[in-house]
């Protein structure tokens, strides 16, 4: 920023500390660039910073149409950079320089494309939706051995953690003897007849 005077120091702030959180906005830095371009003739850099806060202030209350330009306008660019390396490409007669052309080419594409995208995705927002995830466990995965697994359906409504005693209002009786099962029928008859005679001692 050239002229200091238009500068407001805010309380406490000196006259260095002014100029440098001036100087550092992002519209100052914008317009240094744009002036040391040398694109936009012997403009004054405050009617540039000026220019784009103006622009900042409309984007802030939600109005994209600047944006919204500029897109389109990069796009038109991108297009047209497309066309001219794609053009190059075809006339020449150089593998390499082909090569080197159409890489360019599609790049510009490419990026005309993803500007395009965004442009799109300002003039109609996505619309993201919250889900609650519900965390259901009613299957219940039991595996017998390496080569089968079956699957269940809980048809217990009970909660998981609720003790076994409760159940009926009994409590578990560990003092009674079981009956052997199906399975066992076969070395329970074993038992009988090769029974030791004597017990180990």
């Amino acid at each position: 920023m050239s002229d200091k005077s238009k500068i407001s120091r805010r309380e406490g702030e000196t006259s260095s500390q002014a100029m440098a959180r001036v100087s550092l906005t992002p519209e100052c830095l914008s317009a240094m660039v744009l002036l040391d371009s040398k694109m936009m003739g012997a403009l004054d850099v405050t009617a540039v910073v000026d220019e784009l806060r103006l622009q900042t202030a409309a984007l802030n209350s939600g109005d994209m149409s600047r944006a919204e330009s500029m897109l389109l306008a990069q796009a038109h660019t991108l297009d047209s950079l497309f066309a001219q390396f794609a053009g190059r490409a075809l006339r020449t007669r150089q593998l390499d320089d082909l090569e080197s052309y159409m890489r360019l080419a599609l790049k510009a594409q490419n990026q005309a494309r993803a500007t395009l995208q965004t442009l799109g995705e300002l003039k109609a927002p996505k619309q993201v939706a919250f889900v609650k995830q519900a965390n259901i466990g009613n299957q219940v995965q039991v595996n017998n051995d390496s080569s089968t697994a079956r699957t269940r359906t809980r048809k217990n409504s009970k909660a998981p953690n609720e003790l076994l005693e409760v159940q009926h209002g009994k409590r578990l009786d560990t003092r009674a003897k079981g009956s052997s099962g199906s399975a066992d029928q076969a070395m329970e008859s074993m038992a009988k007849q090769h029974r030791a005679k004597k017990p180990r001692g």
